[in-house]
């Protein structure tokens, strides 16, 4: 009877969570109630009480989840290696962007219940390569600050992925995934002043 009610009891909280997701991106937030979380998911108010305390509870829940999903796509391949080699594609970077496409719906939900999810996700990032993990460089011309650095890498990989959401996500996993790879390699040499650069050629 446990595992059924154990069963039972995650098909309600995903149900509800869903509910929610799909009524912030379809309305204004502040307005949605419980009861209309309870209706969208076809349950009765009673069976969101016996899951969450109240409104709050339930974003804070998907806002766990959601980021405990992360770290999770990021280290597993890791778990049983002493290390990886990085030049060629890393084995967690099909996987997040599989994670984020998966969740999509709720990373835009959660886009609009916390105007500082970027910042939240790189809380995530930097944790998890900060100390069991971490990334290993190249010998620098002077020493580089390990914080800053991790904070300057993972800072573009949200962006990457907040720019992706910004197309509601028309890239696919494996585009994202190997302009990703390839833009970690490509450093750019020269800024081009493109009105002089006209200029010139218009001389010629």
């Amino acid at each position: 009877m446990t595992s059924k009610t154990d069963r039972r009891s995650r098909r309600s909280i995903k149900a509800l969570k869903n509910a929610y997701v799909d009524l912030i991106l379809a309305g204004e937030e502040k307005r949605i109630s419980i009861q209309q979380i309870a209706d969208q998911a076809d349950y009765n108010r009673g069976t969101f009480y016996k899951h969450f305390a109240d409104k709050e509870s339930l974003k804070q829940q998907i806002l766990g989840d959601f980021l405990d999903g992360i770290a999770e796509a990021l280290l597993e391949p890791y778990k049983t290696c002493a290390s990886v080699d990085l030049q060629e594609q890393a084995p967690s970077t099909m996987r997040i962007f599989t994670y984020i496409f998966e969740e999509r719906n709720v990373l835009q939900a959660l886009r609009i219940l916390y105007p500082d999810i970027a910042d939240k996700m790189l809380r995530v990032f930097v944790d998890c390569l900060s100390g069991e993990f971490y990334l290993e460089t190249e010998t620098p011309r002077i020493p580089v600050d390990y914080d800053l650095m991790i904070h300057f890498q993972m800072s573009a990989t949200i962006g990457f992925i907040m720019r992706w959401a910004d197309t509601d996500f028309k890239y696919s996993t494996l585009h994202l995934s190997e302009q990703f790879t390839e833009l970690v390699r490509v450093r750019p040499y020269r800024l081009i002043n493109t009105t002089i650069q006209m200029e010139n050629d218009s001389q010629v």
